[in-house]
């Protein structure tokens, strides 16, 4: 579960520990010369058996989010949530992406061109987004397992193992977060997330290390 300020600039996690139970850090965004933006949190938060009751505390504690104004109240949003405004695409989205299209396909440099220009719109708590571009229409053809949907292809297809442990080089199949793009009529049209079991995703697909991101 996370909250994020309106200005992108601070950020509520609510983190899911080892032993089951939950606590909250307040994270703010760093930026330092050319080094890529990343998030750097404070000191932990106290232990709680829910993330609901991590939530509320922090409500309670957290400046910006004890007292928004008039103007603020709505300017926050919980992104387990989906979104339906469209907006830039953040940093650690764009890594995502463009780890995933690193690959050589049909229509590549089409779809390069498209992500200059990309806009986005979260659309499940999973986190898949809705894209939007400019650009050169890509001619694609589905990497795997065709698209079921009209006019669309699934070029690219990666997966990661969702599960939290030291143990690498052990892939759960029943764990894997799937991450599929997909291309509508020539356009990027969306970043599909969903876990093969159903169950609710741990890692979260932004910040999932790139490296223990693989493809089909």
């Amino acid at each position: 579960m996370r909250v994020v300020r309106d200005d992108q600039a601070r950020r509520l996690s609510v983190y899911l520990r080892p032993d089951a139970t939950y606590e909250y850090v307040e994270e703010r965004l760093s930026e330092w010369d050319d080094a890529p933006a990343s998030w750097a949190g404070q000191q932990a938060s106290g232990i709680f058996p829910s993330a609901k009751d991590a939530m509320a505390e922090a409500k309670q504690v957290i400046g910006w989010m004890r007292h928004p104004s008039s103007e603020q109240c709505n300017r926050y949003a919980d992104v387990g949530a989906p979104s339906r405004n469209w907006r830039g695409i953040g940093v650690a989205e764009h890594a995502l992406l463009m780890h995933l299209l690193r690959r050589e396909f049909k229509g590549r440099a089409e779809i390069l061109e498209q992500m200059k220009s990309v806009e986005v719109m979260r659309i499940s708590p999973e986190g898949s987004l809705m894209l939007r571009s400019r650009g050169p229409l890509a001619v694609v053809e589905d990497n795997d397992s065709p698209s079921s949907r009209p006019n669309d292809h699934i070029p690219v297809e990666g997966f990661y193992d969702d599960v939290i442990d030291d143990r690498k080089g052990i892939i759960r199949i029943a764990s894997l977060v799937r991450l599929a793009i997909h291309v509508t009529d020539g356009r990027l049209s969306e970043l599909e997330i969903y876990k093969e079991n159903g169950t609710p995703i741990l890692i979260d697909p932004y910040e999932a290390d790139l490296s223990r991101v693989h493809f089909y």
